[in-house]
């Protein structure tokens, strides 16, 4: 998570029974009065095994391992992590308290005094940034009172959960140590105002201690909606803010800080990560990713928002100027193909060609930047190879054809 002091409403809780049923029922509970009845807590499963392509998930169909970490290292790997590093709440984080061996990651927590802070706690950000699709852990969190473990989601490189890119927040979970049969999870729009938010979240009693076993934790994150998990099971889902601003690539974050009153006798102690996952299903491509997006002629920045939070459209200045995104597939398959139109009847291309290539065949189409509305524009369904063969490409006309974002949508039978 990205604070330890907020206000009332960050308790504040909302609740959906009827996505709560399918957790319930997968682990015996009773919720009939509002006391819910647990079974008994489900045995320390084995390490499960990585799949390796098309995965089954409880998710369903069409997700591929994207990135991950299974961190069967003797140390961290510096080239996909950065070290949380910030001071707050009760503690300052440190780099030499993340540590990896016998087959997981290590966030050491200790009575130790830096500056003005008693303890110290830590964690990982992943450098790379990612977008829609499932994200599952496998870990055991922190025993002992004091400590805040989570897995979550945001922008940042681990100096600051304050940061200028912080727009969007998911937490996978949150677990409180003096409480480590409860988890939390949270979706959190944070810009454009620090101040005044209202997350959607749900708290809700576990059937086990996560601080005893390994459990699995995960989400699925979509332009629609984001799907919590526990050991398979969905425990709890909410819509996606429909704001643009929260359509940002975000970092991983596998942290445990202190927040409340410690346990001193319960130190030193540690929350543990078995492995982090990624999988993705679908492709985003737009002007401000690193790879994928190139252009031919004379473009330059647009003052319009583009889709990706932060980042603004380009616009062509002179005619034949070209535009194309090329997605790097990692499964073949069907996928429904959408360019981001700009539309605007005073500064737009009416006549600009746009053709899809599957590489096999090229498809053209004419889009009339001048009228309909902003938003995504349906080119159809094509049967694309792995890698990056496939693309979508853009031809103006006229000054002010717009270039910003073309998404590939998986569809799974």
């Amino acid at each position: 998570m990205s604070t330890s002091t907020r206000s009332p409403k960050w308790r504040a809780v909302v609740r959906r029974p009827s996505r709560m049923l399918p957790l319930l029922a997968g682990f015996g509970l009773l919720a009939l009065t509002g006391t819910a009845v647990a079974s008994a807590a489900p045995s320390d499963a084995a390490h499960p095994a990585l799949q390796h392509g098309a995965a089954a998930l409880p998710v369903g169909g069409g997700y591929t391992l994207a990135f991950d970490d299974e961190f069967n290292g003797t140390s961290v790997d510096t080239s996909k992590w950065n070290y949380r590093t910030d001071q707050k709440a009760k503690s300052a984080q440190l780099p030499e308290n993340v540590t990896e061996g016998d087959g997981h990651l290590r966030i050491n927590v200790k009575k130790q005094t830096v500056g003005d802070f008693a303890y110290t706690g830590g964690g990982v950000v992943s450098k790379q940034k990612l977008r829609y699709g499932y994200y599952e852990v496998r870990a055991r969190t922190t025993a002992g009172a004091g400590w805040h473990s989570a897995f979550w989601a945001q922008a940042g490189d681990g100096s600051d959960t304050y940061n200028a890119d912080r727009r969007t927040e998911i937490d996978g979970f949150e677990v409180d140590s003096s409480t480590p049969s409860t988890i939390r999870h949270n979706i959190i729009p944070w810009f454009p105002a620090v101040s005044g938010y209202n997350p959607t979240s749900n708290n809700y009693t576990l059937p086990f201690d996560t601080s005893a076993a390994w459990h699995t934790y995960g989400f699925e994150w979509t332009e629609q909606h984001v799907a919590f998990y526990v050991d398979g099971k969905l425990a709890y889902e909410a819509p996606y803010p429909a704001s643009i601003d929260t359509h940002d690539p975000l970092n991983i974050w596998l942290t445990d800080i202190a927040t409340q009153t410690v346990d001193d006798s319960a130190l030193p102690g540690h929350c543990d990560f078995d492995y982090v996952r990624y999988y993705q299903r679908d492709y985003y491509v737009d002007n401000a990713t690193a790879t994928g997006y190139s252009e031919t002629g004379s473009w330059a920045d647009s003052n319009q928002t583009g889709y990706t939070a932060g980042t603004r459209s380009r616009y062509a200045t002179r005619p034949g100027a070209t535009a194309t995104w090329r997605p790097d597939l990692l499964s073949s398959g069907k996928y429904h193909v959408y360019l981001y139109k700009e539309a605007s009847q005073t500064a737009a291309d009416p006549d600009q060609t746009v053709e899809v290539g599957d590489g096999h065949r090229v498809h053209r189409s004419v889009v009339n930047g001048t009228i309909g509305a902003t938003g995504w524009l349906d080119l159809g369904t094509y049967q694309f190879g792995r890698g990056t063969s496939g693309y979508v490409k853009l031809t103006g006309s006229a000054a002010y054809s717009r270039a910003n974002a073309v998404k590939f949508v998986r569809q799974v039978p």
